[in-house]
């Protein structure tokens, strides 16, 4: 599963659940996604790329697809 079908599924899941924010945070890609150098990879490639937006939470960092 690539990266962005994760973040996608993470946030469907959560608007399904009505759990507020919906973003996908980094700990919950890592999850799912297993290998973290991998990730980081492809995370740091799709934020280059303008694909995804990347930000702060108190505790992890979130990232949400650019729509």
């Amino acid at each position: 599963m690539s990266i962005i079908e994760i973040i996608n599924w993470i946030e469907a899941d959560k608007k399904a659940r009505n759990i507020f924010p919906t973003h996908a945070t980094f700990r919950e890609i890592l999850k799912i996604h297993g290998r973290r150098e991998e990730a980081v990879k492809e995370l740091n490639n799709l934020y280059v790329e303008g694909k995804i937006k990347v930000g702060d939470t108190v505790n992890d960092k979130y990232i949400r697809i650019k729509r």
